[in-house]
């Protein structure tokens, strides 16, 4: 029997995707590593929900591993939303095919409806205002000893260093879209330490299993892009300074 790799998997979900996932092309690496430590760490007899899971490129890639996957997004199915997806009917028909369940749910605000063996979330509590009701919801949606699997931004990482160390705000490229829009901001409004991440799953007695500082956007040198390569060049560097990597993980268990 042929069992088909993550990479395989990952590739095959960007296809069957395609044209909604091809502007997401460049995150290939980032689901990479993803799947990579969600496949070390939740068995496949898990089910899974996927808190804010965008347009289900990770969860098909799962999906054709073998996981039973559920998950949410309440961005996806608005308006003018920040995945560019305008044909949302031709998207649901690709889930439908593949046996995907997706649903517009917010876990701030909506029940997660069954209780899963494992929670996954990735690059979403940077975007929340409140994130200890966030995880309480994560944690809501779990069984007991279900699992969490987290990924978000690292603040410290080394290019962000660098720009405190010139008088820049890590997040200054969002600082138009909030000054604007106010309660109605999207993007980032908080990153994390690793070291902030392990004190609230802490503080809702939630147990931290691994604490990973990794580096999950590879150096990409083009050869006349000058961001390119200063960018990359941090990256590299990144490997060797303990905790200047760009995504913090944590894997934990509920009690």
């Amino acid at each position: 029997m042929y069992y088909m790799t993550n990479k395989e998997a990952l590739q095959k979900a960007y296809t069957l995707l395609s044209p909604y996932a091809d502007k997401q092309l460049w995150e290939f690496n980032n689901n990479l590593v993803h799947l990579r430590f969600i496949t070390e760490y939740i068995p496949k007899t898990n089910r899974i929900l996927d808190v804010g899971c965008g347009i289900g490129i990770l969860d098909l890639a799962l999906t054709l591993l073998g996981y039973k996957v559920t998950g949410i997004d309440k961005y996806v199915f608005a308006a003018n939303n920040s995945f560019s997806i305008d044909d949302i009917n031709g998207l649901r028909r690709i889930w439908d095919t593949q046996g995907l369940i997706i649903l517009p749910k917010d876990i701030l605000r909506d029940e997660a409806g069954d209780k899963y063996e494992a929670v996954v979330s990735i690059a979403a509590i940077e975007h929340q205002k409140d994130p200890k009701q966030f995880l309480k919801g994560l944690k809501a949606a779990l069984i007991p000893d279900g699992l969490i699997y987290l990924a978000t931004p690292n603040i410290s990482h080394l290019l962000n260093r660098l720009r405190f160390m010139l008088g820049f705000s890590p997040l200054q490229a969002h600082l138009p879209n909030f000054f604007n829009r106010g309660e109605d901001y999207e993007g980032h409004w908080r990153e994390y330490t690793l070291k902030e991440l392990k004190q609230m799953f802490g503080w809702l007695d939630i147990k931290v299993l691994s604490a990973k500082n990794i580096q999950s956007l590879r150096p990409r040198f083009k050869l006349l892009s000058l961001r390119s390569w200063y960018v990359s060049v941090f990256r590299l560097v990144s490997y060797i300074f303990p905790g200047a990597r760009d995504t913090n993980i944590i894997i934990a268990r509920k009690k």
